[in-house]
């Protein structure tokens, strides 16, 4: 089911169905396009949706959907769900992310006049989106839809023109 990730799309808002890996459920949320539109000026939309799992089992002690949990519903230019990743409490702590990871992040922000002055292609200010912390290099790389290698490159790219560090959780 971690694939199950689809969206409807309305007149003024969609609908995004994804698979909420706490609860164990296909969730939807509705998200106005207009808001969708704004966030897509850095190439991928990053919905937070903060909640709890009203169907868990209390009779189940290792059932923690209850506890109030944030899955992060990453959108397209297309209005698709990319991908979405789950975590506990509204920022994903350490624990989260696996020991000996490699994470990417921002260092300098970079206006979107970047992209017609020809600083960066489109791609390139993808990633720079999915470098907030939170996204390891494997994650950023299953998001954008690229092979590793390819990824790697560009994030060394990135590195060198002082845009993005390199964290390895220890």
């Amino acid at each position: 089911m971690k694939n199950f990730n689809i969206t409807t799309k309305y007149f003024k808002d969609i609908c995004a169905y994804f698979w909420c890996e706490i609860c164990q459920e296909i969730l939807s949320v509705s998200i106005p396009r207009n808001t969708i539109e704004e966030g897509l000026e850095t190439g991928l939309y990053i919905h937070s949706y903060y909640h709890t799992n009203p169907l868990y089992d209390s009779e189940d002690p290792e059932d923690r959907s209850n506890n109030p949990h944030t899955s992060l519903i990453y959108i397209d230019k297309n209005h698709d769900v990319r991908g979405v990743r789950s975590f506990y409490g509204r920022e994903m702590s350490s624990d989260e992310i696996k020991k000996g990871s490699r994470i990417p992040i921002v260092i300098k922000e970079i206006p979107k006049m970047v992209l017609q002055l020809g600083m960066l292609n489109q791609e390139e200010f993808n990633i720079l989106k999915l470098c907030d912390g939170n996204n390891s290099i494997e994650n950023v790389a299953e998001l954008e839809k690229i092979k590793l290698d390819e990824l790697e490159k560009i994030i060394l790219k990135l590195k060198k023109k002082g845009l993005i560090n390199i964290i390895t959780r220890g």
